[in-house]
């Protein structure tokens, strides 16, 4: 592996997957924060996982002959549902972050030695 190919695995799999969570999760503490100063996490928690969740809701629940107040309920759900999956996959996301972080340590540590031997790569997602 080289050295282009060992940071460009680092910004993919590390670091731009940690400030993408970053700045949803200052958005969000910013948006969940009351006058008092208390944040209320759990929202700050789905409202961070409804753009890692929303795409894993392979079955959306589809309002048929309802009215319109029943319909907005039902994406309601179908929103809150795909923020609490996609919450722990934010969780997963940062575990990830942080092994990827000890293995292009890793990576660079063999880099530096000048082993010709091709590097494995770990990837974990698939």
């Amino acid at each position: 592996m080289t050295r282009g190919e060992i940071l460009k695995d680092f910004f993919m799999k590390t670091l731009f997957p940690a400030l993408i969570i970053l700045v949803l999760f200052v958005t969000a503490k910013a948006l969940f924060t009351d006058s008092n100063g208390t944040t209320d996490y759990f929202y700050v928690w789905i409202f961070c996982g409804i753009p890692f969740g929303i795409w894993r809701v392979r079955v959306w629940l589809i309002p048929r002959n309802f009215d319109l107040g029943t319909t907005v309920a039902i994406l309601a759900i179908g929103f809150i549902i795909s923020g609490l999956i996609g919450g722990f996959v934010v969780i997963w996301k940062l575990l990830l972050a942080i092994w990827y972080l000890a293995v292009t340590i890793q990576r660079f540590i063999i880099y530096r030695r000048g082993n010709n031997a091709p590097v494995v790569s770990v990837d974990t997602q698939e």
